[in-house]
């Protein structure tokens, strides 16, 4: 009995300790197991994605608003006629808000205007000839590999989001046909739209906002610095400008899993609002240069173009073009070529306004030439060796038949637009009066195709949502 309870009380003993001893070796598994998940996640989440790549450009299209992802607004194997005459002209849409140029076809896009719904339209390139016309967002297009992506004020109450009104939203459509492929509601109405292979960007002042090119999926929505949110593609680096300039790199995995922005680079947070911007190239290092232009209003602080290093973020240089740094100016329309930056200035108030196509050297932002104007320059593009300048007027009357430019005009009759061609170095190579308000110009080949939209003049317009092809 006492051996026998001597047994068991041993044998009792002896499982307690193996239990015991395989308790701890479980633990010390477990322990090791999380930490070797915990150094994985960490390890994973760390981890980037592919840096975003541009679509490409092809010779002979303009497929973004500023014709690439690095927004030069520059045609350099274009050649413009030396004396235009139109080839043909359509009224596709009530105004021109948006104009690209596919390999076969021009696309336009009308934003949302009172009742009317916003549309897109497609037209031959070589006689104007309407190919299709398709309800859809208007405000901005782009186009590559057989579609036209389109953004804007939606286009009907199909584009709801239940947690969201429906301020915007962002398609695909066929670029044959017209029709559309994929919908989706974004927060806001975008106003810029950039392509790379993969994602669609679109800017507004709500932020920046990302979708998958091939099914309308969120890739990523993030708030930004507003007045609109601006985005490039710069050797693999996602550029970003509005109230801010900052740099994004590719995306780490626990930003993909969460559908959050790139964490930056760099931020700059310069002085009032960053407008239009352009990669420009330092003639000195041969380093990239991000140029932007301003909104300021009655800041005696703010320079009115900049420009920063894209590796750092440094401030390479900054101008000031108003007379009075007290007068509310606007830099926009930039567009850069051969060492140079080309961008629109309008500064002062009422009869003083004062509006300019201005050439800086972009290494250090010295002022070139300037040409002034007597009404808005709404497009500045580079076209071969030509700088091409569209000028529309202001919504006010003028002040007196010196606030106009020569043209067929009267009280009840608004100016005509205008494109002016400059050589690089400022020489006028000809003028051709426009009949309307001149929004874009879009040299492609040996063409140049302009849009107008409905700016009003003293509360009138004349002719808006043309599209006129120069040859």
């Amino acid at each position: 009995m006492v051996s026998a309870d001597d047994g068991s009380a041993a044998d009792a003993s002896s499982d307690d300790s193996l239990r015991s001893g395989v308790g701890r070796r479980l633990t010390r598994r477990r322990l090791l197991l999380a930490g070797g998940v915990a150094l994985g996640a960490w390890g994973v989440g760390r981890m980037r994605t592919a840096a975003p790549t541009a679509t490409a450009t092809p010779d002979g299209t303009w497929p973004v608003a500023d014709r690439d992802a690095t927004r030069t607004s520059a045609a350099r194997g274009a050649t413009p006629p030396s004396a235009p005459s139109v080839a043909w002209r359509q009224r596709p849409v009530p105004a021109v808000d948006s104009l690209v140029v596919g390999p076969e076809q021009v696309y336009v896009g009308s934003q949302r205007r009172d009742n009317r719904a916003p549309q897109v339209a497609a037209l031959a390139r070589d006689d104007g000839t309407v190919q299709w016309t398709e309800q859809a967002p208007g405000t901005r297009l782009a186009y590559a590999d057989g579609a036209v992506y389109a953004t804007g004020t939606a286009a009907d109450e199909r584009d709801t989001d239940d947690r969201e009104p429906p301020y915007g939203s962002v398609a695909r459509l066929d670029a044959t046909t017209g029709e559309t492929r994929w919908r989706r509601p974004v927060r806001d109405r975008g106003e810029r739209l950039l392509l790379s292979r993969r994602t669609v960007y679109v800017g507004s002042h709500s932020g920046l906002e990302a979708v998958s090119r091939d099914s309308g999926r969120r890739v990523f929505r993030g708030q930004t610095w507003g007045a609109p949110t601006t985005p490039l593609l710069v050797d693999g680096s996602l550029v970003l400008t509005g109230g801010r300039v900052g740099k994004y790199g590719a995306r780490r995995w626990s930003e993909v899993v969460r559908k959050q922005v790139p964490t930056p680079v760099w931020t700059r947070n310069p002085v009032g609002y960053t407008l239009d911007p352009a990669v420009v190239t330092d003639a000195t290092s041969g380093s990239e240069l991000i140029a932007t232009g301003t909104l300021g209003m009655y800041n005696d602080d703010v320079q009115t173009v900049r420009a920063h290093a894209l590796s750092d973020g440094t401030r390479r240089w900054t101008a000031v073009d108003a007379a009075s740094r007290a007068d509310p100016t606007v830099v926009k329309e930039l567009c850069a070529a051969e060492h140079r930056l080309f961008h629109a200035l309008r500064t002062g108030t009422d009869a003083q306004r004062r509006r300019a196509l201005v050439c800086r050297e972009a290494t250090t932002g010295t002022l070139q030439w300037r040409a002034s104007f007597s009404n808005w320059l709404r497009a500045v593009v580079v076209a071969g060796d030509l700088v091409l300048a569209g000028t529309r007027w202001d919504g006010v009357s003028p002040a007196g038949p010196g606030e106009v430019e020569a043209g067929a005009s009267t009280d009840d009759t608004p100016p005509p637009g205008r494109v002016t061609a400059f050589t690089l170095d400022g020489d006028v190579r000809w003028r051709v009066p426009i009949s309307g308000s001149v929004a874009h110009v879009v040299p492609v080949a040996n063409r140049v195709f302009v849009g107008t939209d409905d700016a009003s003049y003293g509360g009138r317009t004349a002719r808006p949502g043309q599209v006129i092809a120069l040859e």
